[in-house]
């Protein structure tokens, strides 16, 4: 604990990772640790570790603002259910992680650790951050469209956003109940597996699979944003693999994915924050006030035609995974964005998110900066545990054949 707390105290002036801090009570909860380890006390799977919460989840310790000037001060009197899941598998909250407001498309005050010029990406930025400067080991983000794969890629982490519905989202910031999704940050596979197991113990110890999974690459709507370089990466690693990897087309209906996911978005803004007072919403960053905006147009036909959109997608999805292990393919566009040009774009996630697929993003390629650029496994839902086994073979397989990727070439 003194370890994590003296680096934050080094570099958080410069990188802004936290909303929040106590470090008396989390020397002292330290303490009582230590304690409980010593008389001989059953231990919660993750004992002792430091873990960094994304203020998008209610804690009855520490305020929780959701990242908007309009709930300063705001406190809760119970944690939401996963900070409380968290705490009885014996972790410490150190402290509420920064995030954009709301979880919304906004710079959050959050930087990129790895070049401070750059953005960290969207809403679970500070949680990302946090975990890849060794401020803690873990934290706990939120994903609707890519607020945690998106921050992991651009900051270089690893990070996994398990399936709709793997844990309680209540007590958080539910924007958007069919793709509200916890979202974990760490610095390896078997890190990611401990952090899981607090919420199903199954995870706890997953091992990398034994032999090389059917791989699946997929571009998706999204690969016409993709940076040249970033294609060229993903290209020379996946060429690069002790195993074949074929190449999937999604059905002609994904690339409406993008517009279903922010119609179903903007309807729900409309419906929770639509009937605030006029000056209320007038201090909301402008992505919410445009979504608030756009939510306000959508009619009850439209929006229910647009939920049968997004379950129409969850079935096509589902058959993607018939002959294959997994799919993968790149986190995000590219190398973190520039921090005037915004917080970058999550379309690498969103169909996956909108289907409430679970994802791994691994921090494997590099850009031609040197910044990271992750790769993202996607699985058939359920099957948490399977893609996690693949992701451990993953990041085996990368470390033992030498195939992290930067621009102008192999990166030994």
């Amino acid at each position: 604990m003194n370890a994590c707390l003296d680096r934050i105290a080094a570099r958080e002036r410069e990188v802004k990772a936290w909303a929040f801090l106590d470090t008396e009570r989390a020397r002292e909860q330290a303490r009582r640790a230590d304690e409980r380890r010593a008389s001989g006390h059953p231990l919660g799977v993750l004992h002792g570790l430091p873990i960094g919460v994304k203020d998008v989840f209610d804690t009855a310790d520490m305020p929780s603002e959701y990242g908007s000037e309009t709930l300063r001060g705001r406190r809760t009197d119970a944690d939401a259910d996963a900070v409380a899941v968290l705490r009885r598998a014996g972790a410490i909250i150190v402290g509420k992680t920064a995030t954009s407001e709301f979880g919304m498309y906004h710079p959050s005050p959050t930087r990129n650790p790895k070049d401070l010029s750059r953005s960290p990406g969207v809403s679970s930025a500070g949680s990302a951050a946090a975990v890849v400067d060794h401020m803690v080991p873990l934290a706990l983000g939120t994903q609707h469209t890519a607020s945690t794969t998106l921050p992991a890629s651009f900051c270089g982490t690893f990070a996994f956003k398990p399936s709709l519905g793997f844990t309680s989202m209540a007590g958080s910031n539910v924007l958007v109940p069919r793709m509200a999704h916890v979202g974990l940050l760490a610095r390896s596979i078997s890190d990611l597996c401990l952090f899981a197991g607090a919420f199903d113990p199954a995870l706890a110890a997953v091992q990398p699979a034994a032999s090389a999974p059917r791989l699946g690459a997929v571009k998706g709507p999204g690969w016409a944003l993709i940076d040249d370089d970033a294609g060229r990466a993903f290209e020379t690693f996946i060429q690069s693999l002790p195993t074949a990897t074929v190449e999937v087309g999604l059905p002609v209906e994904f690339d409406h994915s993008f517009d279903v996911t922010f119609g179903l978005l903007n309807a729900h803004l409309a419906y929770r924050f639509g009937s605030a007072p006029a000056e209320t919403i007038r201090r909301y960053c402008t992505p919410l006030q445009r979504g608030i905006e756009a939510g306000r147009s959508i009619s009850a036909a439209r929006y229910l035609a647009l939920d049968a959109q997004a379950d129409h997608l969850v079935e096509l999805a589902s058959r993607l995974f018939i002959d294959r292990d997994a799919l993968i393919t790149l986190s995000a566009p590219g190398e973190a964005t520039r921090l005037e040009d915004g917080p970058g774009s999550g379309v690498m996630s969103m169909p996956w998110s909108l289907c409430g697929l679970p994802t791994v993003s691994l921090p494997l390629l590099r850009g031609g900066q040197g910044l990271p650029i992750g790769v993202q496994l996607i699985g058939a839902y359920g099957h948490d545990e399977h893609l996690l086994r693949v992701a451990g073979w993953l990041e085996n397989a990368a470390l033992s054949h030498h195939v992290r990727e930067s621009a102008g070439g192999t990166e030994v």
